[in-house]
């Protein structure tokens, strides 16, 4: 069930086949794009070098650096801006790559594996670590792997009334 998945920051060494993790990207990329553009690239990670150098570049995050896999979600706004200009450059492509980094967590969680979503990270500093091509840009971290420890509880969320608004603001 989807509303069992959680942000997982404590992760056990472990092994992800191929084929589940060619799985997981395979969901992944049957997210929904803007015009059908698939402007992304991912980079997956499993040099436990640069999986480190990674999670430094993250602000310090270095349970990062316990994940089996890591996976750098790109944008490449020029592919989306190609079709929709200027609004396909700064927006869309943001929401693709979004769904893209939605569709891969989940796919995880279906094969019981652990995630966390990580936008916070120095975007220069991953982008030059990964010698990510100009045209595009690192937008997310995924780390995967088995969670080590109790999974946390389900978080508060906001009331169904306060977030669903009928017909106007």
């Amino acid at each position: 069930m989807i509303q069992s998945r959680r942000s997982i920051r404590k992760f056990s060494q472990c092994l992800i086949p191929e084929n589940e993790l060619k799985e997981i990207l395979k969901t992944g990329f049957s997210a929904p794009s803007a015009g059908n553009r698939q402007p992304w690239r991912v980079v997956v990670l499993k040099d436990r070098t640069r999986i480190e150098q990674i999670a430094t570049a993250a602000f310090g995050q270095m349970f990062i650096a316990n994940a089996s896999v890591v996976l750098v979600i790109c944008a490449v706004p020029y592919e989306s801006a190609e079709r929709y200009k200027k609004r396909g450059a700064n927006l869309y492509v943001l929401q693709d790559t979004a769904a893209l980094t939605q569709n891969i967590i989940l796919a995880a969680h279906a094969l019981g594996y652990a995630t966390c979503w990580i936008g916070a990270f120095d975007e220069k500093e991953v982008t030059d670590i990964l010698k990510v091509p100009d045209g595009m840009r690192p937008v997310s971290i995924i780390p995967i792997g088995h969670a080590e420890g109790e999974i946390p509880k389900s978080r508060l969320r906001r009331p169904f009334e306060e977030v669903v608004i009928e017909e106007e603001c």
